[in-house]
C-alpha cells in the first residue's frame, strides 16, 4: 500500500505519535540539564545553611559538633559533613563519604558528583583568633539531592505516559492500516468473484448456444472425412475441421466446468490413493511420494481434477515429475514438481486468472478451476522455484 492509498486516520495518528515520540526526546534532554541545576542548588543551599550553623562556634569544629549539624539537616538530604585540613587530612567528620578527597588543587567552591551524591567543596574562613593553623582547611558536605530526585521521578512518569501514548497511537494506527488492508483484500475478492460470475454466467450462455452447431459440424466433418480417399488432400482438410472441432468442444468443456464449481461434496478420501490415480491418468514420468497420511473429508473426484490437470502441466513443462503428499498438522500437503523453465515471480498470480495461458494451444481456464476447486475446500494454492529447478505447485487442504 503507497503512502497516498493509506487511510487519512492512521496517517493522523502516526503523525501524532511521531510529535509525541520527538517532544519526549527534547523533553528528556531538558529534564537532564533541569536536574544538574536543581541538584546543584540544593547542594549549594545546603553548604551555606552547614556554614550558618557552625558560624556560631567558639573554635574549629569538632566531630561532635559535626554530627549535631548532619542530624539537624538529614531531612534536607545532609548525608556527610568533613573538615579537611591544606594536606587532605580530615580533622573532624561525621557520617559517611561516598568518595575520596583530592583538595590540594581546589581554590574555590565546586559542586561534586560522587556515586549518587552532591558532594559541596569550599574554602573554610575561620576567625583570626583561632590561629594560623587554621587557614587553608576546607569544609565537605554531601548531600543527597532529594529534590532533584523528586523532579526525575516526575519527569520519567511524565516521559512514560508520553511513550505509552505514543506505542498506543503507533498501535492504533497500525490496527486501522491493517484493517484497511484487510478491507481492500475483501473488496478485490467480491469484484473477483463478480466478475468470475459474470465471466461464468457469459461462458455458459456461450457454450450452451455453440455446443450444438458445434456436434453438427463436428459430426458432418467426421462423415464427410470418411468418404474422402485416404491421403487425399480433401480428406486432409475435413480432418482439420475435425481437429478443430474437437479443441473447440475441450473448451467448451472446461468454459461449462469453471461455471459448474460452485459446490462439493465432502467425503472420506486418502488423499495419497487420490495423487496416485490422478499421476495414473496422465502420460509421462511421473513419480508419487507419500508420508504417513490419514483420510480426509474431500470431495475426492474434483481434487482428483485438480491434481490431473497440474500434473499435466508439470508433464508438458518439464519432466521428471515429483507429486509429494504429506500431513501437517490438519492438513494434507500436495507438492507437484517439475524440471521445467519454472514460473517467473511477476506471474505467480496471475497464472490463475482465467484465460490466462502461456501456451499456444490451451484455453487458460485449468488452473483457474484448479484454484476455484481448492477454494471451495477453504484451501490454498500456490507456486513457487522447486529445489533443483522447475516449479512447484503446493496444495493446502484443511480438515473439514
Amino acid at each position: 500500500m503507497t503512502l497516498r492509498r493509506l487511510p487519512p486516520l492512521a496517517i493522523a495518528l502516526a503523525l501524532v505519535a511521531a510529535a509525541l515520540v520527538a517532544t519526549v526526546l527534547a523533553t528528556r534532554h531538558s529534564v537532564a540539564d533541569a536536574f544538574a541545576t536543581v541538584g546543584d542548588g540544593q547542594a549549594i543551599a545546603e553548604d551555606q545553611a552547614v556554614r550558618a550553623d557552625l558560624a556560631d562556634l567558639e573554635g574549629p569544629p569538632t566531630s561532635s559538633d559535626l554530627v549535631a549539624v548532619v542530624a539537624q539537616h538529614r531531612d534536607e538530604g545532609v548525608r556527610y559533613v568533613a573538615l579537611v585540613d591544606n594536606h587532605g587530612e580530615i580533622v573532624a567528620e561525621a557520617g559517611t563519604p561516598r568518595g575520596e578527597f583530592n583538595l590540594r588543587v581546589r581554590t574555590a567552591r565546586q559542586v561534586v558528583h560522587v556515586h549518587g551524591r552532591l558532594r559541596v567543596e569550599s574554602p573554610y574562613g575561620f576567625r583570626r583568633s583561632w590561629g594560623r593553623n587554621t587557614r587553608g582547611m576546607w569544609l565537605a558536605i554531601e548531600v543527597e539531592p532529594s529534590e532533584a530526585d523528586e523532579l526525575r521521578a516526575a519527569a520519567n512518569r511524565s516521559i512514560l505516559i508520553g511513550v505509552l501514548a505514543a506505542v498506543a497511537l503507533f498501535g492504533v494506527a497500525i490496527a486501522v492500516v491493517r484493517r484497511e488492508l484487510r478491507r481492500q483484500a475483501e473488496d478485490r475478492a467480491r469484484e473477483r468473484e463478480r466478475r468470475l460470475a459474470s465471466l461464468g454466467e457469459m461462458s455458459a450462455v456461450l457454450a450452451h448456444e455453440i455446443k450444438n452447431p458445434l456436434a453438427s459440424l463436428k459430426g458432418n466433418a467426421q462423415l464427410l472425412a470418411s468418404t474422402l480417399p485416404e491421403g487425399e488432400k480433401p480428406r486432409a482438410k475435413a480432418e482439420r475441421v475435425v481437429d478443430e472441432a474437437v479443441r473447440l468442444e475441450k473448451l467448451i468443456q472446461d468454459l461449462l466446468a469453471f461455471v459448474r464449481t460452485g459446490t462439493i461434496e465432502r467425503s472420506a478420501y486418502d488423499p495419497a490413493i487420490l495423487a496416485r490415480d490422478a499421476a495414473s491418468a496422465v502420460q509421462g514420468e511421473v513419480t508419487v511420494e507419500a508420508g504417513p497420511v490419514r483420510t480426509f473429508q474431500l470431495d475426492g473426484p474434483r481434487i482428483r481434477e485438480v491434481l490431473v490437470n497440474l500434473i499435466d502441466n508439470a508433464v508438458a513443462a518439464g519432466p521428471p515429475v515429483r507429486v509429494h503428499v504429506a500431513v501437517e498438522r490438519d492438513h494434507v500437503i500436495y507438492e507437484i514438481s517439475d524440471h521445467g523453465p519454472g514460473v517467473p515471480a511477476a506471474d505467480r498470480d496471475k497464472i490463475f486468472e482465467p484465460f490466462h495461458t502461456g501456451k499456444t494451444r490451451g484455453t487458460g481456464l485449468g488452473l483457474a478451476i484448479a484454484k476455484r476447486l481448492v477454494e471451495l475446500h477453504r484451501g490454498t494454492i500456490a507456486v513457487d522455484d522447486a529445489p533443483g529447478g522447475g516449479a512447484r505447485f503446493r496444495i493446502a487442504l484443511p480438515e473439514a
